[in-house]
């Protein structure tokens, strides 16, 4: 694989998708490891559909069959892999080996009672988007915070619609978790500074409801129509599912952003070091508890209940913590049920280290 043929700002092609020099070890390694085909090449996974995938490689982009199970398999790819793609004689291209991933952006398999689902891999910042247009919705802003803070990317907080709606009181816990960039698509607003938070090489993912204006988003950074967008609906501010999966876009100025589908809920998965993370205002003050393992329910000394009478903490907010709590030590209980029982199942099921 070549690194040194110029593509922008000094960078090569892969450079600019966000190749490091870890990934470029990786792909060294698996060489030198595996008797692989002297056309084999190293790319970005743009885009994945049912066993196939759109792969971004030094000279262009090719499409290649994967392995992808539900994206389970250790060969099956997720958009923002980096992978090894190599010909076949009977199926073609196809991706050979996924390389490991920097971070990695994971929520419980909606389709699985308990088990993990990767969305999107290899990222650096994650952009939690929320239209101003819409009420403002705290518990899933937070959630959201949570799976972004998870990832081992940065979290970002994009406000949408600054043209059809006002930056109120509610929104200012949200610069004490990650910095909060106001935008309007319509005026421009802010659509500068969002640029400027995705550096050479870098890469960024929206992640929200349908609605709120992540393609438009990534329309404005691009300045060109390459995310297919819609009205939301006049009765409810409810957004159309207009982007179906998850599609890493290049930008010119030698980035990328991966734009996603809507998602209304989304569960979390093993992410309780974000969750405290998010509710630092909570967890601050639990080590001044009476009792190691307060639960800031009914037990007496509790710091936390304390700062709630005192007006200090919302008892909605705190809440909304325990409720989010309770389902991650729900969730590592069936994880611990699960791994003492017999296996039924032949599939590989991965788990977070």
């Amino acid at each position: 694989m070549s690194t040194r043929r110029p593509y922008s700002h000094g960078v090569t092609r892969l450079e600019s998708l966000g190749l490091h020099e870890e990934t470029i070890q990786a792909f060294a390694d698996f060489g030198a490891s595996t008797e692989l085909n002297a056309e084999a090449q190293l790319g970005r996974v743009a885009r994945v559909d049912r066993g196939e995938v759109d792969v971004l490689v030094e000279d262009g982009e090719v499409r290649a069959v994967s392995d992808s199970q539900r994206s389970q398999s250790k060969i099956a790819p997720v958009t923002g892999d980096w992978a090894v793609v190599a010909p076949d004689d009977e199926v073609g291209l196809h991706i050979v080996q996924v390389l490991p991933r920097r971070t990695a952006m994971v929520r419980r398999d909606p389709a699985e009672q308990v088990s993990d689902q990767v969305l999107v891999a290899n990222i650096d910042r994650v952009a939690v988007v929320h239209g101003l247009d819409q009420a403002a919705n705290d518990a899933r802003i937070e959630r959201f915070l949570v799976l972004a803070i998870d990832s081992g990317a940065e979290p970002l907080v994009i406000l949408t619609k600054r043209d059809l709606g006002e930056v109120s009181d509610e929104y200012r816990w949200l610069d004490s978790v990650a910095p909060v960039i106001v935008t309007s698509a319509e005026d421009g607003t802010g659509i500068e500074e969002l640029r400027d938070a995705i550096g050479v090489g870098e890469t960024l993912v929206f992640i929200g409801p349908s609605g709120v204006g992540k393609s438009t988003l990534v329309n404005a950074i691009v300045g060109d129509n390459v995310a297919e967008t819609a009205e939301v609906r006049s009765g409810d501010r409810r957004g159309r599912h207009t982007t179906t999966v998850r599609e890493l876009i290049e930008l010119p100025g030698a980035g990328v952003v991966i734009d996603t589908p809507g998602i209304r809920a989304i569960g979390l998965w093993a992410a309780d070091i974000a969750l405290d993370e998010v509710f630092a205002d909570v967890t601050a003050l639990a080590p001044s508890c009476r009792f190691r393992d307060c639960t800031h329910r009914q037990e007496p000394g509790c710091a936390v209940k304390q700062a709630v009478d005192a007006g200090e903490i919302q008892a909605v907010r705190l809440a909304r913590y325990q409720l989010l709590w309770q389902e991650l030590a729900e969730q590592a209980r069936d994880i611990e049920l699960r791994q003492r029982a017999p296996s039924t199942s032949r599939r590989n099921k991965r788990r977070r280290k």
